[in-house]
């Protein structure tokens, strides 16, 4: 009876690990999302920023162009009444100043176009692509849905079959969501995931005379070698 209900925490302990891959394989799944929608997320933070930047230089470019035309009103208004060489020359500097800025901030405006053009190019790219990648990630976790629905049921089932003892304590163990799982074995005399020292007594119940008994450090299920 005990190798029995030791052979099927072993099979629970098996299809404990194939439990295990089946959520990372979920996780891998969804973390492709994950992945795309920063990717988005990042492209429409740029692509604000960018906006943002578009509507500064183009109100600036508007007010250089303002200080041209007043520039070139009063300098034309000089010439006129005939005005002193000196304000003409200066209005003619600021002028050229002006325009020089101008050219300038025309060209960062081309660059910011340029790149926010780019980078909706690039959003509309990504959205078919995400519609695509959704389409293969959500077939994906329905299979691993219905694998684990599968594990879960095979699980239950040896379970059911445990021994109250071993089914107690399995489910009082397991209720503490150990890492790696409620199952250690004996490994050079010490258990296998916390190193608590084992004597030689107690592992030659657990190994040889198939005694249920657990880890008085980590708690988990001490499985014997050949169960």
């Amino acid at each position: 009876m005990s190798v029995e209900s030791f052979t099927k925490l072993k099979e629970i302990e098996s299809l404990n690990r194939a439990r295990t891959l089946q959520l990372k394989a979920k996780l891998d799944q969804e973390d492709r999302l994950t992945k795309l929608l920063k990717r988005r997320e990042e492209a429409l933070t740029q692509s604000n920023q960018l906006k943002q930047d578009l509507i500064k230089a183009q109100d600036l470019m508007s007010e250089i162009e303002k200080k041209i035309k007043l520039y070139s009103t009063q300098k034309q208004n000089l010439q006129d009444l005939g005005g002193s060489d000196e304000k003409i020359h200066s209005y003619t500097t600021q002028i050229e100043d002006l325009e020089n800025q101008g050219l300038q901030e025309l060209s960062q405006i081309e660059g910011i176009e340029k790149e926010l053009s780019e980078t909706k190019t690039f959003l509309v790219g990504l959205d078919h692509t995400m519609k695509d990648i959704e389409s293969e990630v959500n077939s994906e976790i329905d299979k691993i849905n219905h694998e684990i629905s599968t594990l879960d049921l095979r699980i239950k089932l040896l379970q059911d079959e445990l021994p109250s003892d071993f089914k107690a304590l399995l489910m009082k163990i397991s209720s503490k969501n150990l890492a790696h799982g409620p199952f250690t074995r004996i490994d050079q005399g010490s258990c296998y995931f916390c190193r608590f020292k084992i004597s030689r007594l107690e592992e030659s119940e657990i190994d040889m005379l198939k005694n249920l008994k657990t880890c008085p450090q980590c708690s988990r299920i001490f499985l014997p070698y050949g169960a």
